[in-house]
């Protein structure tokens, strides 16, 4: 069997996570538990019921982008054969950054399962594996992008380039207002710190962090969906099982 259209994967993923996040905040500033004005991401989905949607979602989303890190990962592997150049990719950058992908990948799972009320340790590192160890997978995909001009053509590795530079500057602007924002809060620690308010402290910081993580998280996207034109001519043939005790192999039909 053989499997076409991959395309598509990095498409669902593009569309999946920004409609998710569209959904949980209406449902959310819909049923007040918080302020329109800018909320965290997180803070749209750890309620119920937008906390159901936004974890059933992104697990999806983390599996997809899964596969599209381990599609990538191959695409790479098998590069001399592709382009027909010849020249390999070091198998050791290509694994290093297949793991860091898919440590992001683990990332997304914890940050849809982990609310950040319930349990804001796992929330909170699945966050960082999620937009930092992710950020440091995409500079290296950029560049092993530009080592593939056969299949990747200069634009697209400048759009990956100028996306992950987005996604660096936001990632540290993110992080320490974020931090800032929570000292300087002075309002109750209840629930209630999903509905910040000026007066509460923090407030511009926080206004700063969040709209820095809504760009970061498109910017992030963005550079998943850019993988969408190279895996347009990708295939992806059935796996081969082999016996540990037998040097012969058989295919198995799915």
């Amino acid at each position: 069997m053989v499997l076409t259209k991959l395309y598509f994967l990095p498409v669902v993923i593009f569309v999946t996570i920004p409609t998710t996040f569209l959904i949980t905040y209406s449902v959310s500033v819909w049923d007040g538990h918080v302020n329109p004005e800018l909320p965290y991401i997180s803070d749209t989905g750890t309620f119920s019921p937008e906390s159901c949607i936004f974890g059933q979602f992104l697990n999806i989303a983390a599996f997809v982008l899964s596969i599209c890190v381990y599609l990538r990962y191959l695409e790479v592997k098998h590069y001399p054969e592709l382009s027909g150049s010849g020249l390999a990719i070091s198998p050791k950058l290509n694994r290093a950054t297949f793991i860091l992908g898919q440590l992001s990948c683990l990332g997304l799972d914890l940050v849809a399962n982990f609310q950040e009320t319930n349990v804001p340790a796992m929330h909170m590192v699945g966050a960082n594996l999620l937009f930092v160890i992710g950020t440091i997978h995409f500079l290296l995909q950029v560049y092993i992008s530009r080592k593939m001009p056969e299949l990747v053509p200069k634009n697209l590795v400048v759009i990956r380039a100028v996306l992950v530079l987005i996604c660096a500057v936001t990632t540290l602007i993110t992080v320490p207002t974020t931090l800032l924002a929570i000292y300087e809060y002075k309002g109750p620690k209840d629930d209630r710190i999903k509905k910040w308010t000026p007066e509460d402290g923090g407030y511009d910081l926080h206004l700063v962090s969040a709209a820095a993580e809504w760009i970061l998280t498109l910017a992030y996207c963005l550079l998943i969906l850019t993988f969408a034109p190279e895996f347009y001519n990708l295939e992806l043939v059935e796996p081969i099982i082999r016996y540990k005790r037998r040097k012969t192999s058989t295919k198995t039909q799915y």
